[in-house]
C-alpha cells in the first residue's frame, strides 16, 4: 500500500478536530463572582486593578512621548488581563472512562499523524538507490 501524505494529513486533522471538540464539550467554564486579584494574601477588587491603567492613560495623554507612561499602561493592561484569567474556573463534567480515553486517543492519534506528515523528510521513499557505475 502506498503512503499517501495528503490522506494521512486529512485523517490526522479530522481526528484532532473531533477529539478537541469532544474535549471542549466535556469541560465547563465558569467565573467567580466578585473576583479580583490576590496579591500577597490580600484580595484586590476588580475596580482597583483599573487604577494603574487609568493613571497610565492620563499620563500618556499629558505626555505622549513618555516611556514611563507607556510602561504603566502596559503593566495596567497586564494586571487587568491577569485578574480576568484568574477568575475563570474550569470543571470537567462527569463522563465515562470510555469517552475520556477515546477523546485522548483521538487527540494523541491526530497529533501523531499530523506530526508524521509535517515533519517527514522530503524525498524519503524507503528505496535505496544504487549508483550506475560499474
Amino acid at each position: 500500500m502506498k503512503n499517501n501524505a495528503v490522506l494521512t494529513f486529512i485523517v490526522g486533522a479530522i481526528m484532532l478536530t473531533v477529539g478537541l471538540f469532544w474535549l471542549m464539550q466535556i469541560i465547563q467554564v465558569s467565573s467567580l463572582w466578585g473576583g479580583g486579584l490576590m496579591l500577597g494574601g490580600m484580595q484586590i477588587s476588580g475596580g482597583a486593578t483599573l487604577v494603574p491603567f487609568i493613571v497610565g492613560i492620563i499620563w500618556l495623554f499629558y505626555n505622549p512621548k513618555s516611556f514611563g507612561a507607556k510602561i504603566v499602561c502596559v503593566l495596567g493592561a497586564i494586571i487587568i488581563v491577569t485578574g480576568v484569567l484568574l477568575s475563570i474556573r474550569f470543571y470537567v463534567r462527569s463522563t465515562s472512562l470510555y469517552v475520556f480515553v477515546l477523546v485522548f486517543i483521538l487527540i494523541a492519534g491526530g497529533c501523531g499523524l499530523l506530526a508524521r506528515t509535517l515533519f517527514a523528510r522530503p524525498g524519503k521513499s524507503g528505496k535505496s538507490k544504487k549508483s550506475g557505475k560499474k
